[in-house]
């Protein structure tokens, strides 16, 4: 298993914070759009932040069990 400092400073990490962060802007920017619109955005930025979590949760599942495969191999 990796460490922390490792698994933070991965590259999938590193694009998983990115969206994170670029949606919290999306849902917290002051605009003067209509209502529709607003509601459009938060609710994308809200699915997307969704799917980047789950995202990076499924790759890190995958890439440990590939590394508990491999030490169990003689």
């Amino acid at each position: 298993m990796r460490s922390f400092l490792q698994r933070i400073s991965s590259r999938k990490f590193l694009t998983a914070f990115a969206v994170q962060v670029a949606a919290v802007a999306a849902l917290f920017r002051p605009e003067h759009e209509s209502t529709f619109q607003t509601a459009a955005v938060r609710i994308a930025a809200l699915a997307i932040m969704l799917l980047a979590a789950l995202g990076y949760g499924k790759i890190e599942a995958s890439v440990d069990a590939n590394a508990k495969m491999t030490e169990k191999r003689p």
